[in-house]
């Protein structure tokens, strides 16, 4: 078997959160390129998770059903990565959710490529085709659009990971409800599917950890990296916090 062979045949296995050790922390599961909205090349993110000694690295660009480059994006990611050993690389996509069914923004031919797939709600859809204006909703009617969304994902989608979740709510009102988190958390570990912890989008990542610890989800470390400094900061958040067996 080839280093490209190699690469490309395996898949992140999640542990649950209280299992997590440095080793399984030391991975950075959510990655962007300039293949789609991040500002570094697929040779320039290996090389600085190299250098930050990273263990794993994701590249989970963003598809639609319509995306065409995707087997060239995984070409590129799969011959850079012969020349950096040390690190498990992945290829993958991160896709949203389309309604509260669980139905993906990806063709099948995507999703067969992927080692790792994030479902993740970008868009409140209206139900006609379009999408609802953030600022038309309350707090409360994006956290429970989301809430749905989210749930659909879990209970029926060929996904990996729950990327971001209460990401829109947190982005715009700062806060997601508890009880949602613990649904949520729940849910997935019942799929036994990973709930992703990302430092971009927690408001409150202590009270997010103290959930995990109630709860005991599947977990996955992602960053949200769009650029070089952002690679192994969740990571680094963890460290900082104190988590992770020794």
């Amino acid at each position: 078997m080839d280093a490209q062979e190699k690469k490309s045949t395996s898949k992140p296995v999640f542990c649950r959160f209280r299992e997590l050790g440095r080793a399984e922390m030391n991975v950075e599961l959510q990655v962007h390129t300039t293949w789609t909205d991040g500002q570094a090349t697929v040779l320039q993110i290996l090389q600085a998770a190299k250098e930050r000694g990273l263990g794993a690295l994701a590249f989970t660009e963003h598809v639609r059903e319509e995306t065409a480059w995707f087997h060239d994006f995984k070409d590129e990611v799969l011959s850079s990565a012969r020349d950096f050993d040390v690190l498990q690389v992945y290829v993958g996509c991160e896709t949203k959710a389309l309604d509260a069914d669980g139905r993906l923004d990806v063709s099948q031919q995507v999703l067969d490529a992927c080692d790792i797939v994030l479902g993740v709600v970008h868009r409140l859809p209206d139900g006609r085709g379009g999408y609802l204006d953030f600022k038309q909703l309350s707090f409360e009617q994006t956290a429970d659009i989301e809430f749905q969304l989210s749930i659909g994902m879990i209970r029926n989608a060929p996904i990996d990971v729950l990327g971001h979740p209460g990401g829109m709510s947190l982005r715009r009102h700062g806060r997601f409800p508890e009880a949602y988190f613990r649904a949520m958390m729940t849910a997935t570990l019942e799929r036994q599917i990973a709930i992703e912890i990302n430092s971009s989008y927690l408001a409150d990542m202590p009270a997010f950890l103290a959930l995990c610890e109630e709860v005991n989800p599947f977990v996955s470390i992602g960053s949200d990296a769009h650029r070089l400094n952002e690679l192994g900061r969740c990571r680094d958040r963890l460290l900082e916090l104190g988590v992770g067996r020794l």
